[in-house]
């Protein structure tokens, strides 16, 4: 949680300063202690400690232009302690600095403030912090991201889960009826049980950020969203709630694509919009941002969603709402979620929230309390050595702790150190027109060094990341040790203060996945020979990770647009930012679910488990869309069609599997070379993992040096036994040399049937030669 006192004092001190406007919106960043008033475009600006906070213009015209006269002493109090304490700053008395800090608190007890927020993500939902209801819980044992719905081998199914903030927020001044204004942005997504099943379209029916009168409430399953009641006429909750809606039901008179609502205490949204306009869908496991704002002012409701931390500038849906009469002066607010027979599993990854705009609740403000805070002061004073003591230790420990990571950065072979204004002259400032990509851990740069004129590519780690900074050095320190032709060269990093760059080789044609299915003209499509040699060079990369360096090395977002292009097409796997390593001597396996749609494996969705072989099902995903020019996953496809590989599987049990092939490639291709890609393809990507081969036994039989292993003939369930039809690459050679009256191959009915392909249909079988 960010909760800084100074931030908080700030606050007070500008909606006084302001006068007429009231509470305000305000933003806070660094500054130097250059005295109490400053000017920050021509308006003044607070300083407490080392926070500088702008104060903003009233642009929601909360509050009374007369609220905060008869404050006056006490804000001329607090004027005279803060101009004390930018003194002090600039004195460097770490000890006078907390006296003063002691008697700024007092002082912002007599004033009052109501303004409240916090900050969560996945390294800080805890069970002290958050209230976990019927089927919520942490994705680790003591924190992680915020999971709604139970998981198996729990029944997620007809299940309720809500997760509140443990305090009570405060929504509702009952003597002026006047609501409070509050804004939200969270991180969420979700992961439906039909996941890499497009036969069935099973998923739970959706999620909200809610409201609620207790702390204690659950509400139904399936359309009730895990916290709507059943009978609305016996329950004395109150709920104001926004609901992300995945599910068509018809009693809730809902719309056929996923939604965001507005609900009180009916299943029924009072308005609605679906989300389709903006190219979403909630349920196919992509994280997905979310913005609430609330003006209690105008009454006014806004939300936006985006899949993308830019926040858009458009509400998706705006709607006029008084408040009063549905919140009590006291709620709860978090999230809750409901499945029905069918169930999605959902995530909140990140939450910020923030409430103001009431006027603070009146105190009687008593000669005992003034004397109270006064010698409180005195005690603060008298413990000033104690304070200088541990300043003075605290700065030993910092100095250790850079002399530490000296030693470790010149021991370890660190690449070259970049300063962040050499970057930021490479990369233009960082501006938009520099801007490669944007990925979940930050931004990608394009970049000139100006000491050589070399083209890099800036990684730029975001804001939300929580990696530590040596943490952030270690993993710098194994990516530079990466050797191999095929692997993205890390050229040097950047650390200052809490900014941390990667710097790269420069890859001129971009991201396999752009100019696989983006490319610039018909006469930029990848021709058969690039594909084939993209394809070997991202094997190699992966048995290099796997079993070629000295730790394994398990990427974990293997996936096109992670495996870049140099200029002579060559493939270079690259973004290590969720990589982990493993000895060679340890069973290789790292939890929490991690990667994009269509590329996870299936046993990493259930147990949140990831080895080389979930590394291996995401490269027979990336060696499908190589052989089908068509995305791994793409809702926009009809849902027969919208996971390549299981439309792949559906076309060879049809006897049709060359029909899947790009057909911008116009027939130049190698028969026995695509039907050796897409067989390699679906034994990569088979649902058991035990069934997956080897990155090295892949390398052996793209060089021609072993057979494919045997495919099953229909894509075999989790429970799959290897008793079942097998088809190997003779088989197929088989098929092409028999005539066309010899049928498919699961006709049973015609002369040639799926057991004439085999010597012995009731077993796998191993060709004797290769391709």
């Amino acid at each position: 949680m960010r909760l800084g006192a100074s931030s908080r004092v700030c606050r007070r001190f500008e909606a006084a300063r302001a006068g007429a406007g009231g509470v305000e919106r305000r933003s806070f960043r660094r500054g130097g202690g250059r005295g109490l008033e400053q000017q920050l475009d021509g308006r003044p600006r607070c300083v407490a400690g080392d926070r500088v906070a702008a104060v903003a213009s009233d642009r929601r015209g909360f509050g009374s232009p007369h609220r905060d006269l008869d404050r006056a002493p006490r804000q001329l109090l607090l004027l005279l302690l803060l101009r004390l304490g930018s003194a002090a700053r600039m004195a460097g008395s770490y000890g006078v600095q907390q006296a003063l800090l002691a008697l700024i608190l007092c002082s912002s007890f007599l004033l009052g403030a109501n303004a409240f927020d916090f900050s969560l993500d996945s390294s800080s939902f805890t069970t002290d912090n958050m209230i976990l209801l019927g089927g919520a819980h942490l994705t680790g044992s003591e924190n992680g991201s915020l999971s709604l719905i139970p998981e198996l081998p729990n029944n997620p199914q007809q299940a309720s889960g809500v997760a509140y903030y443990h305090a009570p927020v405060r929504m509702l001044d009952p003597k002026t009826n006047k609501t409070a204004s509050f804004s939200t942005k969270f991180t969420f997504h979700q992961i439906p049980e039909s996941y890499n099943n497009s036969a069935t379209d099973r998923r739970g029916d959706g999620m909200t950020f809610v409201f609620s009168s207790s702390s204690t409430w659950v509400g139904g399953a399936a359309g009730r969203l895990g916290i709507l009641p059943l009978d609305q006429g016996n329950t004395m909750v109150k709920l104001f709630l926004v609901e992300y809606d995945t599910f068509q039901n018809s009693i809730n008179r809902d719309p056929a694509f996923d939604h965001v609502g507005v609900d009180t205490m009916s299943a029924v949204s009072e308005v609605l919009e679906e989300v389709q306009s903006l190219g979403l869908n909630f349920w196919t496991g992509e994280q997905v941002w979310s913005w609430i704002e609330y003006n209690g002012t105008s009454k006014v409701l806004e939300v936006r969603v985006a899949n993308s931390s830019s926040r858009p500038d458009s509400a998706l849906l705006q709607y006029t709402r008084d408040l009063v009469g549905v919140v009590n002066e006291q709620m709860w607010v978090g999230f809750s979620a409901g499945t029905g027979d069918a169930y999605s599993y959902y995530f909140i990854d990140s939450w910020e929230f923030e409430i103001f705009g009431l006027p603070a609740k009146k105190k009687s403000v008593s000669v005992g309390l003034i004397a109270g805070c006064v010698a409180g002061g005195v005690v603060m004073l008298v413990i000033i050595g104690l304070g200088v003591l541990y300043w003075i230790r605290k700065k030993r420990r910092e100095a250790e702790n850079v002399q530490a990571i000296e030693d470790f950065i010149q021991l370890s072979g660190m690449p070259d150190h970049f300063s962040y204004k050499q970057l930021s002259v490479a990369t233009k400032s960082f501006s938009e027109t520099s801007k490669l990509g944007e990925g979940g851990f930050g931004s990608v740069y394009k970049g000139i060094l100006p000491s050589s004129g070399t083209a890099v590519a800036v990684k730029r780690v975001g804001a939300e990341s929580r990696q530590g900074e040596r943490e952030f050095l270690a993993e710098v320190s194994i990516i530079s040790q990466l050797r191999h032709r095929n692997v993205v060269q890390l050229m040097g990093y950047c650390r200052d203060g809490r900014r941390l760059l990667l710097v790269y080789e420069y890859m001129p044609n971009g991201s396999l996945d752009r100019a696989l299915l983006h490319p610039s003209s018909p006469e930029h499509v990848l021709s058969w020979e690039r594909r084939m040699k993209i394809l070997s060079g991202l094997a190699s990369a992966l048995h290099y990770l796997h079993e070629g360096w000295k730790q394994q090395v398990i990427h974990r977002d293997v996936k096109s647009s992670n495996v870049m292009l140099d200029d002579e097409f060559n493939a270079k796997l690259g973004d290590f930012g969720l990589a982990r390593l493993v000895d060679h001597s340890k069973h290789a396996e790292t939890t929490m679910v991690a990667g994009t749609y269509g590329f996870i494996a299936p046993e990493a969705i259930g147990t949140g488990k990831f080895t080389d072989k979930t590394d291996v099902y995401a490269f027979g995903a990336v060696v499908l869309e190589i052989a089908t020019g068509r995305k791994a996953f793409d809702s926009s496809r009809p849902e027969d069609e919208m996971s390549v590989v299981d439309m792949v599987w559906d076309r060879l049990k049809d006897g049709k599997l060359i029909s899947v092939v790009d057909k911008r490639l116009d027939g130049k291709y190698e028969v026995v070379d695509l039907e050796v890609m897409l067989l390699l393809g679906l034994i990569c990507s088979h649902p058991d993992p035990k069934a997956r081969p080897s990155m090295r036994q892949v390398v052996q039989v793209l060089a021609g040096d072993a057979p494919v292993p045997p495919v099953p003939l229909c894509k075999p369930s989790l429970s799959f036994s290897s008793g079942g039809l097998a088809v190997t690459l003779r088989d197929l050679e088989n098929t092409r040399s028999t005539s066309s009256a010899s049928g498919t191959f699961t006709d049973r009915s015609s002369s040639t049937s799926a057991s004439s392909f085999l010597p012995n249909s009731s077993s796998f079988f191993t060709p004797k030669q290769g391709r």
